[in-house]
């Protein structure tokens, strides 16, 4: 964790500002799975359904980003990038980029695929994209806000994705320019958030899940796509989305709410307002709403057993040497809407930061510096290592569960 952890996720989280859910081919508000009908429409006989199902695995970067590795085009070019549950847009960035950031692999090339195909302009697909244009050559284009709070500029094309197990012809980003500086390795997004230019709505999944292995295990994560997502029977629970609209700046996530948190029996109190949590795995780190934080700081700190230091490692609030954490350290349950109770355990919001000193891995939301999210609850993906996570898009449910995340296939 350091100075790139934090920039990137500040400007990731800061995307929420700027994002707007619009309707899709339609002038009336749309529920989630209306904006799925809408696209299956639009897309007919150029994608792949539920069907048998697919399993995705997908691995921790050094940086505790979730990242996949996928193929894109005919022959198949190799490809990897960010995993956002929010996210809205599958992009990858291409040869014809003339402004981009430094990438591990080759960046694509369009023209070495032949199953490669730019977007027409005026079709539903092209309407469906916030910030889509249409260029001289009848291409259809897009210029706006990525993930990352940046600008970027890319041509709308389709082709063959092979992702996991699952094979698909899915609409998508191919930039040809940014300001993003950095992004650690990868060359672009894979979202999964509530919006028609996803990988979940393209895909018409009715029902996705993963399961986050532990970060320091050596072992792949998994995202189960349509009838491969499933939970084991017994101890799941169950709890409904939060309600959006059109315009609310969480309507492209999959919101819940948060109804109360308890570090051993210390009481952490929500302020009025303050109750929705978003699950995140783009961000590592959670984050509570102020107050929340500094009444959760103070029970960990007495619970733990040793003075912090003096100087937090970044981007961390809080850390404590190493040597002196009391391993009798109460684990922090999240309880959500209908006595749903989420179990963090010592080892997932206690991190090592480096070899002497462990971190609390949950910040103040007064970190972003931003009023759009100073009410928002974020519940990042290392407090959700080991719980398997089942999205049901048609009900607007999640459920979840304790999992051995690593033995999962």
């Amino acid at each position: 964790m350091g100075r790139l952890v934090a920039k990137l996720l500040v400007l990731g989280l800061l995307s929420l500002i700027t994002t707007t859910c619009r309707p899709v081919l339609s002038a009336a508000p749309p529920r989630a799975h209306d904006l799925r009908r809408a696209l299956e429409q639009a897309m007919r006989g150029r994608l792949l359904a539920d069907g048998a199902g697919a399993a995705v695995p997908f691995h921790w970067s050094r940086e505790l980003y979730n990242v996949v590795d996928f193929a894109v085009g005919t022959p198949p070019q190799n490809a990897s990038a960010f995993l956002d549950l929010g996210g809205e847009a599958v992009w990858t960035q291409c040869s014809q980029c003339k402004r981009c950031f430094k990438q591990d692999l080759p960046v694509f090339v369009p023209n070495a695929s032949s199953t490669f195909r730019p977007e027409p302009c005026g079709t539903d697909v092209c309407k469906s994209i916030p910030a889509s244009k249409c260029s001289s050559s009848n291409v259809c284009t897009y210029e706006g806000t990525a993930e990352l709070d940046k600008h970027t500029v890319g041509i709308v094309g389709t082709d063959t994705f092979a992702i996991g197990t699952a094979t698909a012809s899915l609409g998508f980003g191919c930039v040809v320019a940014s300001d993003i500086d950095t992004m650690g390795g990868p060359s672009g997004f894979i979202g999964l958030g509530r919006m028609p230019w996803s990988l979940a709505a393209q895909m018409k999944l009715t029902k996705f899940s993963y399961c986050l292995a532990p970060h320091d295990a050596g072992k792949n994560s998994r995202l189960f796509l349509g009838a491969s997502a499933k939970l084991a029977g017994g101890n799941s629970t169950t709890v409904p989305f939060v309600r959006t609209t059109p315009g609310d700046t969480l309507c492209q996530y999959y919101p819940v709410q948060l109804e109360g948190i308890k570090a051993g029996d210390a009481a952490i109190a929500l302020p009025p307002g303050s109750s929705t949590v978003m699950v995140q795995t783009f961000a590592p780190m959670s984050f509570l709403v102020d107050s929340a934080y500094q009444d959760l700081k103070k029970a960990v700190t007495k619970a733990v057993g040793a003075a912090p230091t003096s100087t937090p490692v970044e981007p961390f609030d809080l850390c404590f040497p190493k040597a002196g954490v009391s391993s009798s350290a109460p684990s922090i349950v999240f309880t959500f809407h209908g006595a749903a109770a989420l179990t963090v355990e010592q080892s997932r919001y206690l991190i090592e930061a480096d070899k002497d000193t462990l971190c609390l891995a949950i910040l103040s939301t007064s970190w972003l510096n931003s009023t759009a999210l100073d009410k928002t609850n974020i519940l990042g993906s290392l407090q959700q290592v080991n719980i398997h996570f089942l999205f049901d898009l048609d009900k607007e449910t999640v459920s979840f569960q304790p999992a051995d995340c690593s033995s999962l296939s």
